[in-house]
């Protein structure tokens, strides 16, 4: 269970999101795995050779979630061409559906998130919940609205949104108007706490991203750090960068240890890197970085609080 020394003042949550406000890899393996099967079965290429093109599309991007995957996969290119509408109407649109559909029974809050956070905001009005996040910051803000939870937080904090995919022969954007359109207007879902877009070098484990949280709350003073409790579920990602800068590090170890079948089908069309970024593995002797705290439910949070 949780513990602090009764007279410690909490003035800032912050917390990660992925694995740590819901199961990403459960939620992305599924539901990528189904868009790629959707996409070899209208384009007649296997899926490892999809699969293999998508590690190469993410790592030129920079994010495992970048939208408009599909519109930029070679083979998906090669077949259609210059006809940009077919590649829209019979691969990208239907494609993202098949996501989104399987999405459904994977894409949950954890158990304790959203009653942790209802809690917090009603009992704790002045005490601000941020999320800080390597994702896009569309991305991130969709998520945690898609979820319920985006509400609860009083500022996100992520990375440059995605650009936009071009048919220079065509002459032409290669996404949907409609969602093209919500891509421009930087749509903030009815969000009215702060957005902070960082720049690519702020991502962790880089500790900018979270020193950048610490100065627009003016608790970066290293007397008032201590009163920042900092969640995360990756150890060298997160409690390390947290220790770092002498915040309390929570370790959400429920979020911690994905399946070792979901590692595998994960490692199928994300690059390494990225199979880092959301999963703690030991390389060679390192020694993990030690949290202050272990939780094993969002829901312990309350026991920071007085």
């Amino acid at each position: 269970m949780a513990t602090k020394p009764k007279s410690q003042p909490i003035s800032l949550i912050v917390t990660d999101i992925d694995n740590t406000v819901f199961d990403w890899v459960k939620y992305y393996v599924h539901s990528f795995g189904t868009l790629l099967h959707f996409v070899e079965k209208i384009i007649k290429v296997p899926y490892a050779q999809l699969a293999a093109e998508a590690r190469e599309v993410f790592s030129a991007h920079g994010s495992i979630e970048y939208p408009f995957l599909i519109q930029e996969l070679p083979s998906v290119e090669k077949h259609y061409g210059t006809n940009i509408d077919k590649m829209l109407n019979e691969a990208v649109e239907p494609g993202r559906l098949a996501f989104m559909k399987t999405a459904e029974d994977h894409f949950h809050t954890y158990e304790g998130v959203i009653d942790t956070l209802a809690r917090i905001k009603s009992d704790y009005p002045d005490l601000p919940v941020v999320a800080l996040t390597d994702a896009p910051r569309y991305v991130a803000m969709w998520k945690l609205n898609k979820l319920g939870v985006l509400g609860y937080f009083n500022a996100v904090y992520g990375l440059a949104d995605p650009r936009i995919p071009t048919c220079e022969i065509a002459n032409r954007v290669k996404v949907d108007p409609e969602i093209l359109l919500k891509h421009l207007q930087q749509s903030n879902f009815g969000f009215d706490g702060k957005i902070r877009i960082l720049p690519d070098e702020y991502e962790k484990p880089g500790v900018r991203g979270l020193k950048t949280v610490l100065m627009d709350f003016e608790l970066d003073e290293k007397d008032r750090r201590h009163e920042v409790l900092w969640i995360g579920d990756n150890l060298r990602k997160d409690v390390g960068l947290g220790s770092k800068l002498g915040v309390q590090t929570v370790w959400a170890s429920y979020g911690a240890a994905p399946g070792k079948d979901l590692l595998e089908k994960l490692a199928e069309f994300s690059p390494p890197q990225n199979i880092h970024k959301n999963a703690y593995i030991k390389v060679g002797t390192e020694e993990a970085p030690k949290p202050d705290h272990s939780i094993k439910n969002f829901r312990e949070l309350l026991e920071f609080l007085p």
